[in-house]
């Protein structure tokens, strides 16, 4: 958010080439392009954004263009820090612990002592299970938000990807000891077991934000299996 908002200070800068930064582009001179070019970045940038109003955006940069502010400056910080920081927030967590109540009244699916909702779709080998935290796994997953927007996915990258279990999410370590080799397995995991109160460092993943995952475990390597595959 705060690299949208300076962003925001050069595009209604560079906007002097328009009457107005929510005027219409002509792009006959090069202050024309470059302008516009802001404007593009910044709106791919909303496109995504789940917080940030288009008009009340467009009018603010407007505003401030022509110097008529609704917000003292003085004031800026705060609204936008409160907002990051508190609001939004506990409006992820209310919304969260609603989705998972939801989910959690399938009788398909299951919860951990810790709150994680599972449902095992195969089982798996019994006898090839991660057991410990130090073990590794080979996995394809697709990872979504409680809205179903995707933010990793090894299954759509075409790719298997191989973690140890105590560098993951605590809702991952615990659920991939729930199944075995071969299995396959949909979590639905609450904040406190996934991104908590920060959320992913790419902004992708809000404050106290459940997410949801699909896992087919590939393999499983043990951790004094692994050692020995390193010291030879």
């Amino acid at each position: 958010m705060k690299k949208l908002m300076a962003f925001a200070v050069v595009a209604c800068v560079a906007a002097s080439a328009f009457v107005s930064c929510g005027g219409s582009a002509s792009l006959k001179t090069d202050e024309d392009s470059v302008s516009y070019a802001f404007g593009m970045n910044i709106g791919a940038q909303l496109k995504e954004d789940k917080v940030v109003k288009i008009n009340a955006f467009l009018a603010g940069l407007n505003d401030a263009y022509n110097g008529k502010e609704k917000i003292e400056q003085s004031e800026l910080s705060r609204i936008v820090n409160q907002y990051f920081n508190e609001k939004l927030p506990a409006k992820n967590l209310e919304e969260s612990e609603k989705f998972l109540e939801e989910i959690a009244a399938n009788p398909n699916v299951q919860k951990t002592e810790s709150g994680l909702l599972y449902e095992v779709v195969v089982a798996g080998d019994p006898n090839v299970k991660a057991t410990k935290d130090e073990d590794v796994v080979k996995v394809v997953y697709h990872g979504t938000l409680k809205d179903g927007k995707v933010f990793d996915s090894s299954k759509e990258r075409g790719d298997t990807a191989e973690f140890a279990l105590n560098r993951v999410i605590p809702g991952w370590t615990e659920g991939m000891k729930l199944i075995g080799k071969g299995g396959k397995i949909k979590l639905w995991i609450p904040s406190d077991l996934a991104y908590g109160e920060y959320g992913s460092g790419n902004g992708v993943i809000g404050a106290n934000e459940a997410v949801v995952f699909e896992v087919d475990l590939v393999d499983v390597i043990p951790a004094q299996a692994e050692e020995e595959a390193v010291a030879e």
